[in-house]
């Protein structure tokens, strides 16, 4: 390797007159807003420091207190900005490309110090405005699995008694989607969904992930899916297996059970 190719990146971005940029000069238009500022304030700031003038920040939103929490800016229009990671708000290319892709604005190319002046900023106003923990998250995703789902509802007598559980779990193990389903729908749309008198409701988990995961857009461990859902007021008994009364089948499959009055 040449000495020149050995130069810090910074000598390749010389201007016009050979001059290299100033190191750590920030491009931020002012200094962020200190924590304790009043909402507007850190809407105000966020507003300039995005170059989003014409259609300002009214809120933001945090779903969890971890790195890979989803963060999203709303936009007065109702647009929204997804950062599928709050940390992805915290890096300065992730962050200037996730706002220039969302809203086509000529952001400022922030390094990572001012990104984290920015990304701060968000979460200041996330915590503001939005309680800070999953159940959120976790509720949309319930919800709208139990929504898509609906069109492959399976009836049964009761879930608590050995031939209900019985008829519901070879439902749910040898489960096919319907022909007129196509193969590239939504998982939630290709999974059965078993409900009983009462209205208590049985899935598959591996349906249901594949839902969480999609909607999420990032990797979620088995256990955080089962926690965060339990959490909400699923149950996860795991694998489950009856018996077929009076004979000697046996039919089993890994479910979530959801109480009737869940989403009541």
């Amino acid at each position: 390797m040449s000495a020149s190719e050995d130069r810090p990146v910074v000598t390749a971005l010389r201007d016009a007159k050979g001059k290299a940029p100033t190191r750590g000069k920030s491009l931020l238009p002012a200094a962020a807003p200190a924590p304790g500022s009043p909402r507007d304030e850190v809407a105000q700031w966020l507003t300039v420091a995005l170059a989003l003038g014409a259609d300002p920040v009214a809120r933001a939103e945090l779903y969890g207190r971890h790195v890979d929490a989803r963060l999203v800016l709303v936009l007065e229009s109702g647009r929204r900005i997804t950062f599928e990671r709050a940390a992805d708000a915290l890096d300065g290319g992730r962050l200037v490309a996730t706002v220039m892709v969302a809203t086509r604005a000529q952001v400022p190319g922030y390094g990572r110090p001012d990104a984290l002046q920015v990304g701060g900023a968000m979460l200041r106003l996330a915590d503001s405005l939005a309680e800070a923990d999953d159940r959120g998250e976790a509720s949309e995703w319930g919800a709208t699995f139990l929504a898509a789902a609906a069109r492959n509802r399976v009836d049964v007598a009761d879930l608590a008694s050995p031939a209900g559980r019985w008829e519901a779990l070879s439902v749910l193990a040898g489960w096919t989607p319907p022909a007129d389903v196509p193969i590239y729908a939504p998982a939630a749309e290709r999974a059965a969904l078993v409900v009983d008198q009462s209205g208590a409701r049985m899935v598959r988990t591996s349906d249901f992930a594949s839902h969480a995961r999609h909607m999420a857009g990032r990797p979620v461990a088995w256990a955080s899916l089962h926690s965060r859902m339990s959490e909400i007021g699923w149950e996860h008994p795991g694998r489950l297996q009856q018996r077929q009364p009076g004979g000697q089948s046996k039919a089993q499959a890994r479910v979530y059970v959801i109480p009737p009055e869940w989403d009541q």
